[in-house]
C-alpha cells in the first residue's frame, strides 16, 4: 500500500502542475484570441497565486485535524470543475479569475501531499519518496509537454484544459481505494495524536517561524521558486522567442529538460538519503548537499546569458532545474522536523510561503521584458539573472544559518527502527 500512495502523489502531481503549465504551452495561441500584451500575460501568471500561499496553510492545517485522504480528495473535484468551466471563457476577466480559483484549490495539495507520504516512510526513505512525489510536477510541468502541445494545437487550447479535468476526476476515483495510515499501529498513533492535539500557541509558532533554520529554508525554497514559475510559465516561450525554436521543438525540449532534471534532483535526494542514514548529521547530509546544489544551479542557469546556443541552452536548464529543486523534497524534512506533529502546517508554511514568488515572478519577467522593447533576447536575459542571483544568494545564507533542531530529529531516529514491512 505504501508504494501504492506514493504513485498515486506522483499522479496527482503531474495533474497538479500540468494545471500549471498547460497555460505557457498555450501562451501563444491564448494570447493571440484575447489580444494580450506582454504585461496581461505576466497578470494571467501571476494570478494564479494569489491565493495559493493563503489556502496552502489553511488547506494543510485542515488535513492535519481532517486527515489528508479527505482533503486531497476534495481538492481534485474542485480541479475537475473548474477545468471544464475553462470551456466557458471569453475574456481576459474570466481567465484571470479561473487562475485565481483554480490555484486557491491547487496551492494544499503539495504540503499536504508532503506530509502524507513523510508518515509513509521511514527516515532513511523520506527524502527519496518525497523526491518522487516532487518529480511528479516535473513530468506534470514539463515531460507531458509535447502531449500537451499536441492537445492545444490539434483540438485547441480550452479541449486539452478540460482532458486535465477528466485526469482530476480519475486520480480522485483510484485514491478512494487507499487507506489514510500505513497501517493498524499507525491509525491508532495517529487518532491519539489528534485527540490530544493541543491547541497552537500563536506566539510560540512564530518564534519558532522566525528561527534561522526555518526562516532561512523558506527565504531558499522561495528564491527557487522563482525558477519554478519562471519555468512553468515563461521558458516555452523564452525557448521559441529568444532560442528561436519551433512549437514542436520546444515541446521536446522542455520534456528533455524535465527528464533529465527528474534524475538530477531524485539523485541529490539520494545522496542526501545516503548520507543521513550513515551518519545521522542532518546540517551535512541536509543542509550541506542542497546548499551546493542550488550555487551550482544558478551558476548554470547565468550561463544562458552568454552562451544561446540551443543545445546548451537545453543542456544548461536542464542542470539548473534538477540541481536548484534539490531544495523543494528535501525542505520539507527539515521543516517538518522543527515541529513533526504538525507537519502539514509546517510543510505548508514552506511552500505557501515560497509559493508568494509565483505572485511577483511571472510580473517582475513581464516588466523586464517589457522595459527590453523590441530587444526580446535582453529581457529575457535580466530575468534570468535576477532569479540567478537571488538563489545563489539565498543558498549561501541556507548553508550559513540552518541548523536543524537535532532533539527532534530524534523522533525520526525513533522511526527508523521499525521494521521495513510497515505496510
Amino acid at each position: 500500500m505504501r508504494w501504492t500512495v506514493l504513485l498515486l502523489l506522483f499522479l496527482g502531481m503531474i495533474i497538479n502542475f500540468a494545471d500549471k503549465s498547460i497555460v505557457g504551452l498555450a501562451a501563444v495561441p491564448i494570447m493571440k484570441e484575447f489580444n494580450l500584451s506582454y504585461a496581461d500575460w505576466g497578470l494571467v501568471g501571476s494570478s494564479y497565486y494569489w491565493l495559493y500561499p493563503v489556502t496552502g496553510v489553511v488547506g494543510a492545517a485542515w488535513a492535519d485535524r481532517a486527515g489528508a485522504k479527505k482533503v486531497l480528495g476534495f481538492l481534485m473535484i474542485m480541479w475537475t470543475v473548474l477545468q471544464f468551466g475553462v470551456l466557458a471563457i471569453t475574456a481576459l476577466p474570466l481567465l484571470i479569475l479561473y487562475r485565481i480559483l483554480l490555484g486557491a484549490f491547487e496551492g494544499p495539495f503539495s504540503p499536504v501531499a508532503y506530509s502524507h507520504v513523510n508518515k509513509w516512510f521511514p527516515p532513511k526513505q523520506k527524502a527519496f519518496a518525497t523526491s518522487v512525489v516532487v518529480s511528479g510536477g516535473t513530468v506534470g510541468a514539463m515531460i507531458v509537454a509535447p502531449l500537451l502541445v499536441f492537445l492545444i494545437t490539434t483540438m485547441g487550447w480550452k479541449i486539452a484544459f478540460a482532458c486535465l479535468g477528466a485526469a482530476s476526476f480519475v486520480w480522485f476515483f483510484l485514491f478512494q481505494f487507499t487507506k489514510e495510515n500505513p497501517n493498524e499501529v499507525y491509525v491508532e498513533e495517529n487518532i491519539k495524536k489528534k485527540e490530544k492535539l493541543e491547541k497552537l500557541n500563536l506566539k510560540d509558532f512564530l518564534v519558532l517561524l522566525a528561527s534561522r533554520s526555518a526562516l532561512f529554508t523558506t527565504l531558499a525554497y522561495c528564491s527557487t521558486y522563482l525558477l519554478v514559475v519562471w519555468f512553468s510559465v515563461w521558458l516555452p516561450i523564452y525557448l521559441v522567442e529568444a532560442v528561436n525554436m519551433s512549437s514542436a521543438q520546444m515541446g521536446y525540449s522542455v520534456a528533455i529538460i524535465g527528464v533529465a532534471s527528474i534524475a538530477i534532483y531524485m539523485g541529490v535526494s539520494v545522496l542526501s538519503d545516503h548520507l543521513f542514514k550513515n551518519n545521522q548529521n542532518w546540517r551535512v547530509s541536509r543542509v550541506f548537499v542542497v546548499a551546493g546544489a542550488m550555487i551550482i544551479g544558478a551558476l548554470f542557469m547565468a550561463s544562458n546569458t552568454f552562451f544561446q546556443n540551443p543545445v546548451w541552452v537545453v543542456l544548461a536548464m536542464c542542470f539548473a532545474k534538477g540541481l536548484t529543486y534539490a531544495i523543494i523534497p528535501i525542505g520539507p524534512t527539515i521543516m517538518i522536523n522543527e515541529l513533526p506533529e504538525r507537519g502539514g502546517l509546517m510543510t505548508s508554511i514552506l511552500t505557501s510561503s515560497g509559493n508568494i514568488a509565483g505572485i511577483i515572478a511571472p510580473l517582475i519577467t513581464g516588466y523586464i521584458i517589457s522595459l527590453a522593447g523590441g530587444d526580446k533576447i535582453v529581457g529575457y536575459n535580466l530575468s534570468i539573472w535576477f532569479m540567478a542571483v537571488l538563489v545563489f544568494a539565498f543558498a549561501i545564507l541556507f548553508a550559513i544559518f540552518v541548523k536543524p533542531t537535532s532533539l527532534k530529529g530524534n523522533i525520526d531516529a525513533q522511526q527508523n527502527e521499525l521494521p521495513e514491512n510497515v505496510n
